[in-house]
């Protein structure tokens, strides 16, 4: 009896590690990593990003959040890219007429980081607005600008947190 409850504490204990581990492995899937590989931007709704640049431009915020967060942009085992659900830049006749917010320029996606079998380790969304400040009398172009930045600040902030 008294070798049975032992067998059934020390199996608990064995599993306890195991779960903790897998779990401290799934919460930092970046630890150890030296390099990521960056995908190409997926668009799935084409109609909700209104620039052509756009899949481009979050790519290239992503390579440079990386780049930031000192990865090495490569051929790697570990993939990264973006969904990119919504880039806009504004509407300055919204932002002038409506105000309180409408108009502002929006970065809606999801980071995805994947291993070389293809699976999911990481899904995060991420979504950023222009600034409020002075916004009726800002462009479009100074709108997507601080949209842009922003989102790549908070790439940095989410890639840091997965190291």
């Amino acid at each position: 009896m008294r070798s049975r409850v032992m067998q059934v504490l020390v199996g608990s204990v064995c599993l306890m590690l195991w779960v903790g581990f897998v779990h401290a492995q799934s919460a930092k899937p970046l630890a150890g990593v030296k390099t990521v590989q960056v995908d190409p931007t997926v668009v799935p709704h084409a109609d909700k990003v209104k620039e052509e640049q756009a899949p481009n431009q979050v790519a290239d915020s992503l390579r440079n959040a990386l780049k930031d967060a000192n990865f090495e942009i490569g051929e790697a085992p570990i993939r990264a890219h973006i969904v990119l659900d919504e880039f806009t830049s504004g509407n300055t006749a919204k932002r002038f007429m409506v105000g309180f917010g409408a108009g502002r320029s929006t970065v809606d996606c999801q980071l995805v980081i994947q291993d070389a079998a293809g699976k999911e380790l990481v899904n995060r969304r991420i979504r950023v607005r222009g600034n409020l400040i002075f916004s009726p009398y800002q462009g479009n172009n100074t709108q997507r600008r601080q949209a842009v930045t922003s989102f790549e600040q908070r790439l940095i902030e989410e890639i840091e947190k997965l190291k």
